[in-house]
């Protein structure tokens, strides 16, 4: 199913590579690149030829980036991989000895960017990050802002799914595989409920401070893409949230929070599709409201210009639609 997602369009993103830090990193919580090696050399080479006479960058660089010369030497040869801000720091001593200006330096650190770079932490698993957002993360974001979990403690950053269907959740897996190249593992939360969770520094860091998600709210970055973006991001977000009545020609979202569901009824519109609420509902636990589509021929319109990719809530909607048809 995840090949039925289109790829297209895709919308940059600037650089971020900063942004994966938080303040007050330490050695321990910053992230890491993996094949920066032949910038460290690059830099290293030039301010070592350009100082040769003056200065002894040997000791004078390493010095001024807190590091052993031992680990500089291995930031070079590729058996260690070197922190974001490292590099950065790399980057302003070369620009400082090589004489180079502040263009010279950001072209520097956008090629730098752009290269098939690896992130990780510390230690653990390596991971791609994209570079645009298409479709699919779309998708995938809508998933993680409708029913997912992003939480950090101690040394574990966390990416949680929760879904009753294994099924959805090997499918968002594979989705999370193909996007940054990393696959979490499914477990049993408790009875016929399942929880797919990914364990990654550097793609919490993209999510949260990147790209701005949390977990119940619109992201201001979808309220800016175009609309086939806007419309996976509505598929992800009803595949996570969403109801298909099995009887009745009804879809539902609920949610808690009622701006939430009147800035998605918003994003809804821009892609031509009405939803009708929002209705509060109240029960013995708690306050809650939801949005829905009861019309044929806005079902109809919801089916062709947003849909499901839910392994269950597609055939749901396949049905529906079969049902609609024959009246």
């Amino acid at each position: 199913m995840i090949i039925n997602i289109p790829t297209k369009p895709e919308i940059n993103l600037g650089n971020y590579l900063l942004s994966l830090n938080d303040e007050g990193d330490k050695k321990r919580s910053d992230v890491y690149l993996t094949g920066a090696d032949k910038w460290v050399r690059r830099f290293w080479n030039e301010m070592v030829n350009k100082n040769y006479r003056s200065l002894r960058v040997a000791s004078f660089v390493p010095e001024n980036l807190g590091v052993h010369s031992t680990m500089l030497y291995s930031y070079k040869n590729g058996r260690k991989a070197v922190s974001i801000s490292t590099l950065y720091q790399l980057l302003t001593l070369w620009k400082q000895l090589c004489n180079k200006d502040e263009a010279e330096l950001n072209k520097n650190w956008q090629n730098i960017f752009l290269d098939p770079i690896k992130f990780g932490g510390n230690r653990g698993t390596k991971i791609s990050l994209p570079k645009t957002i298409n479709p699919r993360l779309s998708y995938f974001l809508g998933w993680i802002c409708g029913d997912g979990h992003l939480a950090n403690y101690g040394n574990h950053y966390l990416i949680k799914i929760s879904e009753k269907s294994t099924g959805q959740l090997e499918f968002i897996n594979s989705l999370a595989y193909g996007l940054f190249g990393i696959r979490g593992k499914i477990h049993r939360m408790y009875e016929n409920g399942y929880a797919l969770l990914i364990n990654s520094k550097p793609l919490l860091r993209f999510l949260k401070n990147v790209l701005k998600i949390k977990v119940g709210e619109i992201p201001e970055l979808i309220q800016r893409v175009d609309n086939m973006n806007a419309r996976l991001f509505i598929s992800g977000l009803l595949d996570s949230e969403g109801f298909i009545s099995k009887t009745r020609n009804v879809i539902t979202i609920s949610q808690a929070k009622y701006d939430f569901l009147t800035k998605l009824q918003d994003l809804a519109l821009r892609v031509g599709v009405k939803f009708n609420g929002p209705t509060r509902h109240k029960t013995k636990l708690g306050t809650w409201y939801s949005i829905r589509i009861e019309k044929k021929t806005e079902v109809l319109n919801f089916a062709k210009n947003i849909g499901s990719f839910h392994i269950d809530k597609s055939k749901l909607l396949n049905n529906l639609i079969g049902r609609i048809l024959q009246t």
